[in-house]
């Protein structure tokens, strides 16, 4: 990137950096403030696609503005942010620590949606025990070994992504909604063949991992949604007179089963077998004068 200088010829900066194959720490002390220009030209010849930068001031605010959006990180607070785009970086007078971790072991474990441009707080909770493993590990740099030193990187990375999902956590409402269009989709669905997650994510727009985190957030999975909706539906059309002369191996099948897995699931889930639901349920719809509906198809 290109940097200007307010007062270049007092503006100085002491660096002390600690790296490993895959991490890099440091902290820098700056006097005088410093504007970097990054630009589409620098991107093309330097990517860096590969990383995110996590800083952590400890006096001035860090300002990273990408277009119109502008991620302000003041003393108490981290900002995990990507240079793989065109951007300006404010670095006034300052202290601050900062990481360079693996792009795609966060986004695995975040599953936010790209770009990643996130502020936490850390005063309390995981993110002030982040904070202190931070400058503990810069602290003890000289003490570390290579080895120890990556190892700690790697807990400063997992800590950092259980406090992004705590922040990012969607409201229960939009938890529910998200849970509702899968149950939805999910039926209009069943018994066109197998429907894994990916395929129920592409269909509603959304990546498999942000589906699979949401359904996680909202207490349930993927597997365990399909197979309660395809129960569901399958109970519906027991107990539905107009398919009295389907077999249990047909409502099976219509609901993309197996006979044997059906009967089991069916069992385990509302206490009875599915040929013992179909003739209490008809038996309860008989006729009005009293006649039980004939007996189905077994």
């Amino acid at each position: 990137m290109d940097h200007r200088f307010r007062n270049p010829g007092k503006w100085r900066a002491d660096l002390t950096v600690q790296e490993s194959s895959t991490y890099r720490l440091l902290r820098w002390i700056q006097s005088g403030d410093r504007i970097g220009i990054r630009t589409p030209s620098h991107v093309r010849k330097v990517p860096a696609d590969e990383y995110y930068w996590i800083v952590l001031p400890q006096q001035g605010v860090y300002t990273v503005t990408h277009g119109q959006h502008e991620t302000r990180t003041p003393p108490g607070y981290a900002s995990a942010v990507g240079m793989d785009e065109a951007c300006l970086l404010s670095v006034p007078e300052s202290q601050a620590y900062a990481l360079q971790a693996p792009r795609a072991e966060i986004d695995n474990n975040i599953g936010a949606p790209a770009p990643l441009r996130l502020v936490l707080d850390l005063n309390t909770g995981l993110g002030r025990i982040l904070s202190a493993l931070v400058r503990s590990a810069h602290a003890e740099q000289g003490n570390l070994s290579d080895h120890e030193f990556h190892a700690i990187c790697d807990r400063i990375a997992e800590l950092l992504c259980m406090a992004a999902l705590k922040d990012t956590r969607p409201p229960e409402t939009q938890l529910t909604e998200v849970t509702q269009v899968v149950r939805r989709y999910v039926r209009q669905q069943l018994g066109a063949g197998k429907l894994p997650l990916t395929t129920v994510a592409r269909a509603l727009g959304w990546s498999p991992r942000h589906l699979r985190n949401a359904l996680h957030q909202a207490g349930t999975t993927y597997r365990d949604l399909r197979n309660e909706e395809t129960l569901r539906a399958a109970r519906d059309l027991l107990q539905d007179p107009v398919c009295a002369d389907l077999s249990i191996g047909d409502i099976a099948a219509r609901a993309g089963l197996t006979p044997t897995w059906f009967s089991s699931a069916f069992k385990g889930r509302y206490g009875e077998s599915p040929r013992e639901f179909r003739r209490r349920r008809l038996a309860e719809t008989s006729d009005p004068e009293g006649t039980p509906n004939p007996s189905p198809p077994l």
